[in-house]
């Protein structure tokens, strides 16, 4: 077990405190200077031709649902992350080496894969307000419960049951947001959304080494889980509202058994935008799974770093800039959207974001620790940007199928995802170094970047289709 001086940690508990300032500064100076241009303009998105028939909701109200479900984010992200801020220390007490390594990321993956693409219709189908709170529950159960592991095989089953649980989140955020915010702010919703996932990876490192110092690596996996019990209610309560019924009902189809299934995919699988999207999702989810699992223990083997006070601070800065990108990105598309169509916004957005993913590839030949540090806070600025991206285009492939789709397109990035991180294992046993990994990011990114502007050529986002009464 690496033993770390209670009184080293300090320093951490400073910077967490001022990161955590500095993110609610952030979201204040993004989102309150647009509150007017959300709320209160007349302007329509260009690429809507016809009347939007969007939910009035306030602005407090909208503002709030978004801040809950990023704080779902957070916890979803907070749960998975823990094994690889830990995976130093778990490989030396458990002998597990990269390969097993992989497999550990890997497997999450892959239970994740298999339950987007189950878990879709379901919440589709039956009330999403509940089926979301079950969810994060779950998750937070086995999470504690990884804790109990005993070695690779414990630690493998754990890993696999997080991600059946943690396989709701985005079919069910993503619903919500299509269901309550119009086309032009929908980008900045999913990345206030999405932001929670870079909180989560900036909280992360501080937390989690601090708990291994004090109380061993076990009593992090305790206290993640427990966090959870929290949200549920909060959830609970500030959806409860009646204006807000008919988000939460589930579609209703005509046809029953597996007519009515496959009536559901029939909706998007025939559209080309749902191909185009795809493209998308293979390439950004696993450029986000490679940043957020192997970048811990890139700095341990290929630079020389132990997990303490120093590599928590890298981290914390490199997935700070991730919540950078997700909400600096959303307000920069609806910032654009007044003065150009839609799909411009999201074009300049996210060509920009592709140029500062660009830059992984040079990361591996950056000689000093912080050099690399800076180039892959570009780096995880454009994903971040790129995520909240994605995100907005996986809610617009279907009207009414919102979680299905992006449950399918959410599975089969996964999927990709999860042969990668066991790919990225077996490379960097085999060979060494992180060279190839890096590379392949930018590749990957670029690939994204044709496929997104084939996306929104299409002009494929559909007029809202959320609730059209008025909130009093």
């Amino acid at each position: 077990m690496v033993r770390l001086k209670p009184v080293r940690l300090a320093p951490q508990g400073r910077m967490l405190r001022l990161i955590s300032m500095a993110s609610s500064f952030l979201v204040v100076c993004l989102v309150m200077p647009i509150r007017g241009k959300i709320d209160c303009s007349d302007t329509k998105p260009k690429l809507d031709k016809g009347k939007s028939t969007a939910m009035k909701l306030s602005f407090r109200t909208k503002l709030t649902l978004v801040i809950v479900l990023a704080f779902a984010t957070i916890l979803n992200y907070l749960d998975r992350q823990a094994l690889s801020i830990l995976a130093p220390t778990l490989q030396r007490e458990m002998r597990i080496d990269n390969a097993h390594l992989g497999l550990l990321f890997a497997v999450f993956y892959y239970s994740y894969t298999i339950f987007q693409f189950a878990v879709g219709p379901v919440l589709d189908r039956f009330n999403l307000r509940w089926c979301f709170a079950i969810a994060v529950l779950a998750w937070s159960i086995v999470s504690g419960m990884t804790g109990v592991a005993t070695g690779f095989i414990s630690l493998l089953a754990f890993r696999f049951f997080l991600g059946v649980t943690e396989a709701p989140n985005w079919p069910a955020g993503l619903r919500t947001i299509a269901r309550t915010l119009p086309p032009e702010e929908r980008t900045l919703g999913s990345g206030i959304f999405e932001s929670g996932a870079g909180l989560g990876a900036v909280l992360a490192p501080a937390a989690i080494l601090a708990l291994l110092g004090r109380f061993g690596w076990r009593s992090a996996f305790f206290s993640l889980g427990a966090l959870g019990i929290f949200w549920a209610p909060i959830w609970l309560y500030v959806t409860r509202g009646r204006n807000l019924a008919q988000v939460w009902v589930g579609a209703r189809s005509e046809t029953r058994g597996i007519s009515a299934f496959l009536s559901v995919y029939r909706e998007f699988i025939h559209s080309k935008q749902f191909w185009w999207v795809l493209v998308v999702a293979v390439t950004v989810n696993p450029c986000f799974y490679f940043t957020v699992n192997w970048l811990p223990t890139y700095f341990v083997q290929s630079r020389g770093l132990v997990p303490g006070v120093e590599l928590g601070a890298m981290l914390t800065v490199i997935y700070l800039s991730l919540d950078i990108g997700n909400i600096g990105g959303g307000a920069g598309t609806l910032l654009l959207a007044r003065h150009f169509s839609v799909e411009t916004a999201r074009r300049v957005v996210f060509m920009t974001a592709t140029a500062l993913v660009g830059l992984c590839a040079i990361v591996p030949f950056i000689a000093r620790p912080w050099g690399a540090v800076a180039a892959l806070v570009a780096v995880n600025m454009g994903l971040g940007t790129w995520n909240s991206m994605y995100l907005t285009m996986a809610q617009e492939v279907s009207s009414t199928h919102v979680s299905t789709a992006a449950g399918t397109l959410s599975g089969f990035g996964s999927l990709v995802g999860a042969v990668a991180m066991s790919a990225v294992g077996n490379v960097t046993e085999s060979i060494g170094g992180f060279t190839i990994p890096m590379i392949a990011v930018t590749v990957a990114i670029l690939l994204a970047a044709v496929a997104g502007w084939a996306a929104t050529r299409q002009a494929a986002i559909p007029r809202p289709t959320a609730l059209s009464n008025q909130e009093t």
